[in-house]
């Protein structure tokens, strides 16, 4: 009450403090109603401001960060985006990009900035005279420049040339001073690999270093004749040569990592020179060189020995052909007549795609493609650029130029600029167009909107509604044509605003991999790397070559990061790299530094544990001929399959030993068995291998199967006498004459004595006396003899009734009496003498039962015989051979008089099939079961 009282007392009661508190309430109900209705607005159309944040968040997710897309000094301005040069000048990078919009053609500028002087102009001068030779690696490549030998060239020294290389931003990477022949041309191949063409037909090939790798020849015609002309080309394998010589004769390596020289056929017609010529590798896999001499041109194919003459359609008058170029895509091809006109076609000289005037009155330096969409005329400071929809315009420089085509446009190196010239894609076009209304110039505008916090950012998304998937992909693709990393952000920006609308229908991989791709081609695009690649170009390289570039330019760092940032394998990723910076280390460590010393600090940077090759980094450091730096290396090696074959080949034979008996594998054991046997003496040999008793073991068994050396040595090194018993048995019966056989066995007798083995020694010289009998009866019968056993010999006696013998050959050998008795049955048994069966069962009681006496009547199914020894078998044998000599009825009978009930079931079971028998058994049966029943009957 008091709190309401005091309320009253002070407002309420007067009337002025009343209104002024109703005009104060007033105000501040209108800005509390306010605040709370753009708070409230802005909850409801929360979904137009998740852009910003997540967008640095889901970049970030892309993959760890390589290089970080640089922000740029400048705001690009839209509305003369493409009506102007505007430049975009990097503060960290000393290189800034110009682009330049003509019709539908783009110009990018590679520029040296205030911070790094271009240092190739003191070394090398572009002129209009063509003093140099300028050759250009594809994909970003280095530049080689030498001195043309056949000009006359102003020089401050003198002596051989000198080939500089430059990286693409312009830095000197090397020098070559040549001393080899004269240089016909410089060309660059697919792997970065300098070619340098003499004319005795030697071509000598360099790393992008100046390193001299290895050369070839391109055979022995044109070594005597002489190459005044030379085109590399490009195949699915790698990079091919074509040579002219002096004779105008064209030869052909399809392969310069596999030169097989071949020789195309003649030129038809008068033998004078060719006025141009290329090469060009079809999609039939043939490589085909296309000739003009003056007004004809030629197609020579060396795989059909064929000359083919084309003759293109070309209305204006000329009177020879001076230039010829072929599209990177092999489908096209340009000519350049001495009128100055340009003719474009297909590859075959079948179709007329255009025919240009260039007006030129000065001689042509270069005919080339940008991309294969257009042709760039290059009159040295000028660039004539022709498309087949007559879409041209001419370039003019600030100096002589050097253009070098690629597969999406045209790099042009002047004295002051490294500059590429493509065309514009057309999702740039779409985007970036004065005035274009297409989904992604929409999007784009509405994420600047959104960077404003501007309402007018969710109208430009509602006109793309229906198209947002399409503005999105528009975005993606535009992003990574891009060169600036802040026109690449803003389109990235511009894609994540929209994907934030889309949900799942749009692919997110599409997004993340573009980012992926512009982080590296970004980071790999600084100019201490130098390799300006465009999107087209990586993705035609793959990440694979991209890391062999890095590799051959000793980017050892970026490119370990780039295998982590991708999750490369490992057989391609980071032990690949690791492993080529070990062998470079080892390559320049030579007399630096000795061997442990080296060995311990390229197993502190890879690890003992780590999936590195060190067996690829010791054959480097055996190439080196540095065999201990190799020995200490395969120590860290941890697969013994590809350590001991090294250590083999470097003569340590005990040390691949132990390794293999460690490893356990008994592969990796022979092939060290093998080579010691080779390189070591017999009695080191043995004394080696005694050391380990699973080798021995192995190399006994290696012995044996394929006869490798002498298992008697290695049991004489062991004093193993029952081993060298054993041996020398196995040998007397490998032995043809039983001289030999008899030898041998008296010396298993004397060796099984002094193994202490008196059973073995016994049943020895028991064989050799069966030998000496068996040998005397093969000559008194005539029949072999030999090698039977001892009952067989036996038994061919009792064959031939001569119980003399045979009584003394059971003497002689102490042939127990139930083996004789076994031995006589089944003889008689097999010639059919019963009688002798019988007066020997009547003779005396049988040591071995009357048992077997049923069993050999039966086996020749003589029952009669059968039943007079069956009442003389065992009592617990009765009924079974009964049964066997199929008699079920006396079976049944003496099994009901004993009684045995399970014995009739026993009969009756196996005589299922005699139904008289089975109803008595069953009678029988009968009876035991009701004795009783059976005697009321009585």
């Amino acid at each position: 009450m008091s709190l309401v009282t005091t309320l009253y007392n002070n407002i309420l009661r007067r009337s002025s403090t009343y209104a002024l508190a109703i005009v104060a309430g007033a105000f501040f109900f209108e800005r509390g109603f306010d605040l709370a209705s753009e708070h409230l607005y802005s909850e409801i159309n929360k979904g137009l401001h998740v852009g910003e944040e997540e967008l640095e968040v889901e970049v970030q997710e892309a993959g760890p960060q390589v290089v970080e897309l640089h922000q740029a000094e400048e705001e690009l301005l839209h509305n003369n985006f493409q009506s102007s040069r505007q430049v975009l000048k990097n503060s960290i990078q000393p290189l800034f990009f110009t682009r330049v919009y003509m019709s539908d053609l783009m110009l990018i500028q590679v520029k040296q900035a205030e911070s790094y002087d271009q240092p190739y102009r003191d070394k090398v001068q572009l002129t209009r005279n063509l003093e140099l030779k300028v050759s250009v690696a594809p994909s970003g490549g280095p530049i080689a420049v030498v001195r043309d030998e056949t000009k006359f060239t102003p020089v401050q020294t003198s002596g051989k040339p000198i080939i500089f290389i430059f990286s693409p931003s312009g830095e000197l990477k090397s020098t070559i001073k040549w001393s080899g022949g004269k240089v016909i041309g410089l060309d660059w191949s697919a792997s970065e690999e300098l070619l340098c063409i003499q004319d005795d037909g030697s071509v000598s090939i360099y790393d992008v270093f100046g390193t001299y790798q290895n050369s070839f020849q391109m055979g022995q015609e044109a070594k005597e004749m002489k190459i005044i002309d030379a085109r590399k080309f490009s195949t699915t394998s790698g990079t091919g040569l074509v040579v002219l010589t002096t004779n105008f004769r064209f030869f052909v390596v399809n392969n310069i990592k596999d030169p097989r020289i071949r020789r195309f056929p003649d030129i038809p017609g008068v033998n004078i020179a060719p006025s141009c010529w290329t090469a060009i590798h079809g999609e039939d896999r043939q490589t085909r060189v296309i000739v003009a001499k003056e007004k004809d041109i030629y197609l020579l194919d060396y795989g059909e020995q064929h000359v083919a003459q084309r003759m293109p359609e070309i209305s204006h008058h000329h009177l020879s052909i001076v230039a010829i170029s072929v599209s990177p895509c092999n489908k096209l091809v340009a000519l350049l007549t001495d009128a100055g006109v340009i003719w474009i076609g297909s590859s075959d000289f079948r179709r007329k795609f255009c025919e240009h005037d260039a007006q030129c009155m000065s001689p042509a330096v270069q005919l080339v493609w940008c991309g294969s969409g257009a042709v760039v005329l290059n009159l040295g400071s000028v660039l004539l650029v022709l498309s087949p929809n007559r879409d041209n315009f001419t370039l003019i420089l600030d100096s002589t130029s050097h253009v070098c085509p690629e597969i999406d446009g045209l790099r042009i190196i002047t004295n002051s600029s490294h500059e590429f010239l493509q065309k514009v894609p057309l999702p740039n076009q779409e985007i970036f167009r004065i005035g274009s209304m297409s989904p992604g110039a929409i999007l784009v505008e509405a994420s600047r909107e959104f960077q404003k916090r501007s309402h007018r950012a969710e109208e430009y998304i509602r006109l793309v509604k229906n198209q947002l998937e399409l503005a999105v992909t528009q975005c993606i693709q535009a992003a990574g044509n891009e060169w600036q990393p802040s026109v690449q952000k803003m389109l990235l920006r511009a894609a994540q605003l929209g994907k934030s609308f889309l949900f799942d229908k749009i692919d997110p991989e599409l997004f993340v991999g573009i980012c992926q791709t512009l982080r590296i081609l970004n980071a790999v695009r600084n100019y201490k790397i130098a390799l300006p690649l465009t999107f087209q170009q990586y993705e035609q390289m793959g990440k694979t070559v991209l890391l062999n570039r890095l590799i051959l330019r000793r980017q050892y760092s970026i490119a370990i990061q780039i295998c982590q940032y991708l999750q490369m394998s490992e057989a391609e990723g980071i032990p690949r790299v690791l492993t080529e910076w070990a062998c470079y280390k080892i390559k320049h460590g030579v007399g630096k530094m000795d061997a442990e010393q080296l060995a311990n600090e390229i197993s502190t940077k890879l690890g003992t544990g780590s999936k590195v090759s060190y067996s690829s980094i010791a054959l480097k450091a055996i190439e080196c001929k540095q065999d201990k730096l190799a020995i200490r290396l395969l120590d860290f090696e941890h697969r013994a399959s590809k350590q001991i074959p090294l250590l083999l080949k470097l003569g340590q034979e005990p040390q691949a030993l132990t390794k293999a008996v460690e490893s356990g594998d008994p592969n990796l054991i022979y092939k060290v068995l093998v080579v010691m046997k080779e390189n070591y003496s017999a009695d080191k040999f043995y004394m080696t291998i005694r050391h380990y008793p699973s080798v021995n073991a192995l190399y006994a068994k290696l012995c044996r199967t394929v006869q490798m050396g002498s298992l008697e040595q290695i049991y004489e090194q062991e004093d193993n006498f029952n081993a060298q018993a054993i041996l020398s048995v196995k040998d007397s019966y490998r032995a043809q004459k039983l001289e030999n056989r008899s030898a041998m066995l008296t010396t298993a007798v004397k060796q099984y004595r002094q193994a202490k083995a008196e059973i073995a020694a016994t049943l020895t010289e028991d064989q050799l006396k069966l030998l000496k009998i068996q040998s005397g009866y093969e000559t008194k019968f005539g029949c072999p003899v030999i090698d039977v056993s001892l009952n067989d010999t036996l038994k061919l006696l009792m064959r031939r009734r001569d119980l003399k013998e045979t009584e003394e050959m059971v003497k002689k050998f102490k042939v127990p009496e139930r083996r004789l008795w076994w031995l006589k049955v089944t003889t008689f048994a097999e010639i059919g003498d019963w009688v002798e069966l019988e007066k020997l069962s009547k003779a005396k009681k049988s040591p071995i039962g009357y048992e077997p006496f049923v069993d050999v009547c039966l086996q020749f199914n003589n029952i009669t015989e059968a039943q007079r020894y069956l009442p003389k078998v065992e009592e617990h044998f009765t009924i079974k051979y009964y049964v066997k000599a199929k008699l079920y009825t006396e079976a049944a009978q003496i099994a009901f008089q004993r009684k045995d009930t399970e014995a009739l079931h026993y009969v009756q079971s196996r005589c299922s099939s005699n139904r008289e028998a089975v109803d008595m058994i069953n009678a029988l049966i009968a009876k035991l079961a009701n004795p009783s029943e059976g005697q009321n009957k009585r």
